[in-house]
């Protein structure tokens, strides 16, 4: 593959050179040159410094790929406009392929499962308010999440990027208390591939506990039903019990986990996949 070719894919997004999270994503692809495609992105990877390859492989696709040595961390159900998206992952260093802590995220998915729900909307507590965010918020946003996250897989501490990120169709909503944001979440929505990761949840350390974000997730789902993205996705934390709770009692079910898949919070972390299809998938 010319690296014309590479930078075409680049352009398009097809291809995604996560230096920040040092990790070669591919989304899109001809089933006919798997191996070619394997090829480029350990080539991406050697001139970036990424340590993990990700294929968003088709069903009809996944035994190729696993011949080629890659393993099944998961699937994102209706990820291409309903069609299931097979996280599909190869690892350049041993480090980066072993979990730091499995049986701390096997304790938490198993308090998470046991908590699951159908995602019944649940009432603000008294004093708080819920809106959707604007542009003229992503300085304050910017500030939470620079306060709750040490390190975050995108520069979300930047306003200006955040603004970036609203601009190319992420919706964001808050809740206030007093005039201040309490508590943000996203939907990052992705028009081509007809799916929404809900994705930026972040709480004040000050209102933590109240039940903050369920509400927002309600929110957030109902505006993305209404503008046709009936497929959505969280990834969480799978050492941290907060968001694996929201997720299971929000309707959300597991469907694996991405091994050291993002920096987030501490450095290098594993995540939970959990998906929440509004409609059939055409994988069923």
């Amino acid at each position: 593959m010319t690296q014309a070719q590479i930078e075409e894919m680049l352009a398009t997004g097809d291809l995604v050179d996560d230096r920040q999270n040092r990790r070669v994503k591919l989304h899109l692809y001809d089933r006919t040159r798997l191996k070619e495609y394997d090829q480029m992105l350990r080539q991406v990877a050697e001139k970036s410094g990424a340590t993990k390859l990700i294929v968003y492989g088709k069903k009809r696709d996944v035994a190729e790929w696993l011949a080629l040595g890659y393993r099944q961390e998961g699937v994102i159900d209706g990820f291409f406009q309903g069609e299931n998206a097979y996280m599909l992952t190869a690892y350049v260093t041993e480090e980066r392929a072993t979990s730091t802590a499995p049986e701390l995220a096997e304790e938490i998915l198993a308090l998470s499962l046991a908590k699951a729900g159908a995602g019944e909307a649940k009432p603000l507590p008294e004093g708080y308010s819920m809106r959707p965010a604007t542009e003229a918020d992503a300085e304050e946003l910017a500030r939470l999440y620079s306060l709750v996250f040490a390190t975050y897989p995108t520069p979300m501490d930047d306003p200006e990027y955040v603004r970036k990120t609203m601009q190319e169709g992420t919706v964001y909503y808050v809740v206030e208390h007093a005039g201040r944001i309490a508590c943000a979440a996203s939907a990052e929505v992705s028009k081509r591939m007809g799916s929404a990761e809900m994705t930026d949840c972040a709480t004040h350390p000050e209102h933590t506990g109240k039940g903050l974000l369920q509400p927002l997730f309600c929110a957030l789902e109902k505006k993305m039903e209404e503008a046709g993205i009936y497929y959505l996705y969280t990834l969480t934390r799978a050492q941290s019990a907060g968001m694996n709770v929201t997720a299971a009692k929000m309707g959300y079910q597991y469907r694996g986990r991405l091994i050291n898949n993002c920096t987030i919070f501490s450095g290098f972390e594993d995540m939970n996949i959990w998906v929440k299809p509004l409609r059939q998938t055409r994988d069923e």
